[in-house]
Formats: C-alpha cells, structure tokens, sequence
C-alpha cells in the first residue's frame, strides 16, 4: 500500500509537471501566432507598396516616353530655323 501511495504521489507531481509544460507551449504558440499575425499584416503593406511602386514606374516610364516623343518633334520643328550669323 505504501507503495501504492508513492506511486500514486510521483504520478500526481509528474501530472502537473506535464500540466504546466503544456501551458507553456500553449503560451508560446500564441506568442508565435500573435507574430505570424503581425508578419502577414507585414506582408500585406509590402505587398500593397509594391504594387503602388510598380504603377509608378510604369507611369514615369510612359511620361518618358511621351517627353522623348515630344523632344523629337520639337527637334523636327526648328531643323529647319537658321540663326542669323
């Protein structure tokens, strides 16, 4: 029986060993979550800044072109104008 009794102790101090050890790694978890959460959001704004960016380029890349255009047919226009001299 007194062995009974020291087994059914160590069982108990082993249980909430355990008990505790898996409310750690719940905590944990939740900490990684929180941050999983917090890096998808992240995420989510790079991703948002990057398309923003890219449409920019795209706009200035088409304004560059139209400016070169441009530029063509100014140079067009006055090839045919003489300085007096």
């Amino acid at each position: 029986a007194e062995d009974a009794g020291l087994a059914l102790g160590e069982i108990e101090k082993v249980s909430h060993d355990l008990a505790d050890l898996i409310q750690s790694i719940s905590a944990a978890a939740s900490q990684q979550s929180a941050a999983a959460t917090n890096i998808s959001a992240t995420m989510n704004v790079i991703q948002e800044i990057t398309t923003q960016t890219s449409v920019g380029a795209s706009q200035t890349a088409e304004s560059i072109g139209n400016l070169a255009h441009l530029a063509g047919d100014l140079r067009r226009s006055v090839a045919d104008f003489k300085l007096p001299g």
